[in-house]
């Protein structure tokens, strides 16, 4: 290559940077579009809403969550998938979603490709909880009852293929027992029969459950969190429990679609985490029971990537399909 085509090539590469930059520094000049892939109201929407007013009031432009639901959050990723790389469109996504998915659906696009990721903003713990009337009350208990009783104890889900589907899978793998799958169709008809009575065992989201345990219908065995909870002090960790391989965790996180420029990331990162650190807003999400993560971009992948790889190997071990 001749030093002139070099030369030719470093100067535009150098504009390419300084029109990014430029481009950054009046970013954002309308409203921007935060797409969540679940419906209003669930415990995602609670976690994005104050991110996204607190964008809005720095940003000084409205930063809006737009809710498109199905196909466990595939439908609003494509839609971010397919948008202007430019910043005005985003996704607001589970780990799961971004992880399990692609072992179940033949999607249209890759997410570790099509996607870049911009901040993951927490970790939810999940709790194994069961109906007041079933006997275990603790990890220990509930081992032994399902080896005594293999397939007799019912779990329920959100669906094929969800988090909680999943997550009963990889405890019965872990402690070679049987359970009994019962999906619904979503987290809350899941939810209400098991409070009900009429399954036996879930494994979901802290905040859902917190009414219904001081209620006395729930009893929780234990979180899927590194830390005890301050919502549930009394109620041990997976390991601490005498599991400590179960992991099972369903985080949420900030992306925008691939070849987004850097300086945008970077930008979105910097004010989500400052607001995630902030005073108001670890007593905002701490409340709803999620572990704060605020790291870097390259962390983030990093988490997406090996969760795809975990989870591939529970669905493969498990043959589990959509049906």
């Amino acid at each position: 290559m001749s030093t002139k085509i070099m030369i030719a090539m470093g100067c535009a590469f150098s504009m390419l940077i300084a029109q990014s930059e430029a481009f950054s520094q009046i970013y954002p000049a309308k409203p921007i579009r935060v797409i969540n892939g679940y419906a209003a109201g669930g415990g995602n929407d609670n976690i994005a809403r104050p991110i996204t007013q607190y964008l809005s009031e720095t940003f000084g432009h409205p930063v809006i969550v737009d809710n498109r639901p199905g196909a466990n959050g595939n439908i609003g990723a494509d839609e971010v998938v397919r948008s202007a790389p430019d910043g005005y469109t985003l996704l607001f996504a589970t780990t799961s979603q971004l992880t399990i998915n692609p072992a179940l659906y033949s999607m249209p696009f890759d997410p570790q490709r099509d996607l870049a990721p911009i901040v993951q903003i927490a970790m939810n713990a999940n709790a194994i909880v069961l109906n007041a009337g079933v006997p275990p009350s603790t990890i220990k208990e509930l081992i032994a009852y399902l080896r005594a009783n293999p397939g007799k104890l019912s779990y329920a889900s959100a669906g094929n293929g969800s988090i909680n589907h999943l997550a009963g899978e990889l405890l019965a793998m872990i402690t070679k027992t049987q359970l009994l799958h019962v999906p619904f169709k979503g987290a809350g008809p899941a939810l209400s029969e098991l409070v009900a009575g009429r399954v036996d065992m879930m494994t979901i989201g802290v905040p859902t459950i917190l009414p219904f345990v001081k209620a006395g219908k729930l009893k929780v065995l234990a979180v899927s969190s590194p830390r005890r909870l301050s919502v549930l002090p009394d109620v041990p960790t997976v390991d601490e429990a005498g599991i400590p391989d179960y992991q099972a965790q369903a985080g949420t996180g900030l992306l925008a679609p691939a070849k987004t420029p850097r300086a945008i990331i970077a930008r979105l990162n910097a004010e989500t985490v400052r607001f995630l650190i902030s005073a108001d807003g670890r007593a905002r999400l701490s409340s709803q029971g999620v572990e704060i993560v605020a790291g870097t971009p390259e962390e983030f992948a990093q988490t997406i990537r090996s969760e795809t790889t975990r989870w591939a190997a529970v669905v493969k071990a498990g043959n589990i399909r959509i049906e």
